[in-house]
C-alpha cells in the first residue's frame, strides 16, 4: 500500500531530521530532542524507512523487508549497539551509564529523560555535523519513483 508505507517512510525521516539536528558526537551526550526519550532515534528512523518502503513496493518486497529486519535485529543491531554503549560509556563514564538505564534503544518512553539538555533543533547539525541532506535526497528521490511506478503502471 502505497500510503501505509508513505506514512512509515515520512515517519521515518521525520525521526532522523529531528534526531540529526541534535546529535551532536563524542563532544557531550546528547539528550536533547528525540534523544531524551530514546537511545537510538537515528536507528528506530533507519528501521521505518525500512519497513515503509517494503510496504510502498508491496509483492516480494516483503521478502525483502523479513530478510532487512532479521539483519537489522539479529546481526546489525546487536553489533552496533554492543560496540557503541561501549565506546559511549567509555567517553562519557556514569552520565551515560545513568542514561542508557533510564531510556530504552528503539521504543521512546513516555516521559523525557529527567536530565535531558533543553537544547533547540538546530540546521547546522542537520546540515553540517551529521549530513542528514544525502539521506533525504536519496529519500526523496525513491519515493518519487514509487509513486511514478504506482501511477505509471495502472
Amino acid at each position: 500500500s502505497l500510503i501505509a508505507g508513505g506514512v512509515l517512510v515520512f515517519a521515518g525521516e521525520a525521526v532522523r531530521i529531528w534526531s540529526a539536528g541534535h546529535l551532536i558526537r563524542n563532544n557531550e551526550l546528547t539528550t536533547s530532542g528525540p534523544y531524551a526519550y530514546l537511545r537510538d532515534p537515528l536507528y528506530l528512523g533507519r528501521l521505518l524507512l525500512l519497513t515503509g518502503f517494503c510496504v510502498m513496493g508491496w509483492g516480494y518486497t516483503w521478502i525483502l523487508l523479513i530478510i532487512g529486519l532479521g539483519v537489522f535485529f539479529l546481526n546489525y543491531m546487536p553489533r552496533k549497539h554492543q560496540k557503541e554503549m561501549a565506546r559511549l560509556e567509555n567517553i562519557f563514564g556514569n552520565e551515560y551509564t545513568e542514561y542508557a538505564a533510564y531510556t530504552r534503544s528503539l521504543l521512546p518512553r513516555l516521559k523525557p529523560y529527567p536530565a535531558a539538555r533543553k537544547r533547540r533543533w538546530r540546521f547546522d547539525l542537520f546540515w553540517n555535523e551529521n549530513k542528514e541532506q544525502y539521506l533525504l535526497l536519496g529519500v526523496v528521490i525513491l519515493t518519487l519513483i514509487m509513486v511514478g511506478r504506482y501511477y505509471f503502471s495502472q
